[in-house]
């Protein structure tokens, strides 16, 4: 089984997954870490360097490779799911769960976070809100597709393995 989890940016999909990970015993896999791993340049380096349509291509060809394994749980960047056909990909081979945010949530994260992610480097702070508003209304219908939507606010212990276990029973 693979479990893939979907969403923007800040929803908390690195933290989630390694959760589930844990609760499965399967191995976790980050494709924004993965992708640095294979290029040793930061996602932010890689954008700066060569571009976004480099990074999409490294992340789905990560994505690619990582379909041939077993009992994992796989965080996605934010964007692959957006990208060519890797959402349908991610139905037709693994279970997926949409960590979901308002804008105005993932706003509040990011002006807590000290880490801006790549998207964000060059919008103004004064516009940053409504960047999100605009992109995660263009992404929201891929992360729509997923087979579970969770609030990424409200999952505590025992609601990710109610949610978890019924991944299962649909197998």
């Amino acid at each position: 089984m693979k479990i893939v989890l979907v969403g923007y940016m800040y929803a908390g999909k690195t933290t989630v997954g390694k959760r589930i990970a844990n609760m499965l015993n399967f191995s976790f896999v980050d494709t924004d870490k993965r992708v640095e791993e294979i290029c040793l340049q930061s996602v932010e380096e890689i954008f700066d360097r060569v571009g976004e349509e480099y990074f999409r291509q490294k992340e789905r060809e990560v994505f690619l490779s990582l379909l041939k394994e077993d009992n994992i749980v796989i965080a996605t960047g934010g964007g692959l799911p957006c990208y060519k056909d890797n959402m349908n990909l991610i139905n037709l081979y693994c279970k997926s769960i949409y960590l979901e945010l308002s804008p105005a949530q993932i706003f509040s994260r990011l002006n807590k976070s000290n880490n801006i992610r790549p998207l964000l480097k060059n919008i103004k702070s004064e516009d940053r809100l409504e960047f999100i508003e605009t992109s995660l209304q263009a992404r929201e219908s891929f992360y729509r597709k997923a087979d579970i939507t969770l609030s990424a606010l409200s999952i505590n212990k025992e609601e990710l393995e109610k949610r978890i276990n019924e991944l299962f029973r649909r197998l």
